[in-house]
């Protein structure tokens, strides 16, 4: 060290130039190893959080929640949550634009030569999601999930599943149902989602499939001849 601090003495100026050179050669790289660690550790915090909003809708209401309730369970400090989240409703509103976005993804064609098979495709697809994320929707769409939220996500969920908007108007032109009767065959849905998601061991989603279809009808309607 001594060494190095007379040296610096006799040629301060190349030793700031050598300074320098060092930190425009590795400054980069330790960005990116710093801004990893940052992410790291707030992608952990995001997951702590969201898995404590989670088991605490399984406790009490969403009225009743509060921010101390998940610090606490998520063992974060108050500071660390408003770094990620302004209040639960935008914790909350943070599921919706998840579910949003995951069910969008849409892994099967618009337009199926089948109708039927179009369908089934829309309805399985929508249930493998709830399967693989059932804790998730217990809890947001259980007693003690927001009402609101709730009434959005199934008119999201659920709209346009057997018969599509463009679909309402040679319904109700050919078979002579006023519109708001045919919005109830798609609704038909989310009365059997309450169910499923309430049982303790659910169908899988092939099998809830079947019944759905089954139930409403669904291959003798006309307008999937």
């Amino acid at each position: 060290i001594r060494g190095c601090i007379l040296r610096q003495r006799r040629c301060p100026h190349g030793w700031r130039r050598m300074v320098l050179d060092v930190k425009k050669k590795y400054s980069p790289l330790l960005f990116l190893i710093v801004t990893d660690k940052q992410d790291r550790r707030f992608l952990r915090t995001e997951k702590l959080i969201k898995t404590a909003f989670i088991s605490l809708l399984a406790e009490k209401s969403f009225a009743e929640l509060s921010i101390k309730d998940i610090t606490d369970r998520a063992e974060i400090g108050r500071g660390t949550f408003y770094k990620h989240y302004a209040d639960k409703n935008a914790l909350l509103f943070s599921f919706e634009e998840r579910i949003r976005q995951d069910l969008e993804q849409k892994p099967y064609p618009k337009f199926m030569q089948n109708r039927e098979d179009y369908v089934r495709k829309k309805i399985l697809f929508r249930y493998q999601y709830f399967a693989e994320n059932i804790d998730m929707m217990r809890s947001l769409f259980g007693q003690n999930g927001d009402a609101a939220f709730q009434q959005r996500m199934r008119d999201f969920i659920w709209k346009d599943l057997y018969i599509e908007e463009e679909d309402v108007a040679l319904v109700v032109r050919r078979d002579k149902i006023p519109p708001e009767y045919v919005s109830i065959i798609n609704t038909t849905a989310s009365f059997v989602f309450d169910v499923w998601l309430k049982k303790e061991n659910p169908e899988s989603p092939e099998e809830i499939v079947d019944i759905i279809v089954h139930m409403t009808g669904l291959a003798k309607y006309k307008i999937l001849d």
